[in-house]
């Protein structure tokens, strides 16, 4: 009975896959938040900055 309720229970969003693909897809994802965060940043600095 405990083989049937282990197959039942969903997987851990959290744990990362093992598939290569899906780890490039996830470092990709990772770097472009990182990206335009720092876009957004430096947009904001050289707003300031400079006369508009």
């Amino acid at each position: 009975m405990t083989n049937r309720q282990a197959k039942i229970v969903m997987k851990n969003p959290f744990i990362p896959s093992f598939s290569p693909i899906c780890r490039v897809a996830d470092m990709v994802l990772l770097f472009a938040i990182f990206a335009a965060g720092l876009a957004a940043a430096l947009i904001a600095l050289i707003r300031q900055v400079l006369p508009c």
